[in-house]
């Protein structure tokens, strides 16, 4: 890897900042106690209990666990997940909250809080990991992932194929000179400012939003037939429901193919090896997840994670045993 591409992908997420802010400031703003609406009642616990091994290993008695999370599709279908596994499997009660990534990052190297299922390594997130790496415990991946820029498939790759034809003053017009990106302090639109730089796009914008407007734009767009240009990512439910494709990335601004690692604090492990154990397997095929994404934007996050658990019994009973039915 080259120096510049280092230097590219350390200011990504540096807005931020780890240390901005405590958390027990924004923890209390944005603290959601999981016994919540979403959450499917006793039918998905009724599912999938008999798979999970014997129960109580383990006490909350002294609290619930407390799990970072992101207002991100998959960081909110995974966290879900996870706390109904260990929840059923352990008899550990968990406290799901949302807070920004670097919040999280700090917050679990300090251990207010628990553990975190966010980490994109080893690129994206690689300013957040090289700050707390030697405080944290690293329990491996759980899925992959890509960023970068997409269009529909429908656009003519003979005419666009990579971010540098974007260039081209007629290209940009048909995209009416405008990339749609989505949070302003997101890893993605860090990296998409520096590829309006680094591939001399002086004739795009980027426009930043949110993830709901990104995938608003995308779908009025593609029942036009216009085209257009958006920040994404995989896994993503829009790529289980549009034919879509990523534009080449020659710089490498957004890096190639990362993984998504859970992350705890130290000592998690002590304190409980089963759950350690569990987040050591706790692993989804990428295609499995993209179908998961995009029930849980039809219907409901809780609906989906209710179904995928009511499926897949032996994978259940593998993330929590490590036997293989």
């Amino acid at each position: 890897m080259t120096a510049p591409l280092w230097r590219r992908r350390a200011v990504l997420l540096s807005g931020l900042g780890l240390a901005a802010a405590s958390l027990s400031s924004q923890v209390r703003l944005s603290r959601q106690r999981q016994a919540d609406a979403t959450a499917p009642t006793s039918s998905t616990q009724k599912g999938f209990a008999s798979q999970l091994g014997p129960e109580g290993s383990q006490s909350g008695a002294t609290g619930p666990l407390r799990l970072g999370w992101s207002p991100w599709a998959d960081a909110e279908v995974m966290s879900l997940i996870a706390q109904r596994v260990i929840q059923q499997a352990y008899n550990l009660p968990i406290e799901r909250v949302m807070a920004d990534i670097g919040i999280q990052y700090a917050s679990v190297a300090r251990g207010d809080l628990d553990l975190m299922l966010m980490a994109w390594l080893p690129l994206t997130h690689k300013d957040y990991w090289t700050r707390v790496r030697d405080r944290v415990l690293d329990f491996g991946s759980m899925y992959s992932g890509r960023l970068g820029w997409v269009v529909p498939d429908y656009v003519d790759a003979s005419e666009l194929r990579s971010i540098a034809d974007l260039r081209k003053p007629e290209l940009a017009a048909r995209f009416d000179n405008t990339v749609q990106g989505i949070d302003p302090g997101s890893g993605l639109n860090q990296a998409s400012e520096q590829a309006l730089v680094d591939y001399n796009l002086g004739d795009m914008r980027l426009v930043a939003s949110s993830s709901a407007a990104m995938t608003a734009v995308l779908d009025k767009a593609i029942r036009e037939q216009r085209w257009v240009v958006v920040t994404s990512w995989t896994p993503h439910w829009m790529f289980a429901r549009y034919k879509l494709r990523f534009l080449e990335d020659p710089q490498l601004v957004f890096g190639g193919v990362e993984w998504i690692h859970a992350l705890g604090r130290k000592g998690l492990d002590r304190d409980h090896p089963d759950l350690a154990g569990f987040l050591s397997r706790f692993q989804i095929p990428d295609r499995e997840l993209s179908d998961l994404l995009l029930m849980a934007n039809e219907r409901s996050a809780g609906v989906a994670v209710e179904d995928y658990l009511d499926r897949h019994p032996a994978r259940i009973r593998y993330w929590t045993t490590g036997m293989i039915s």
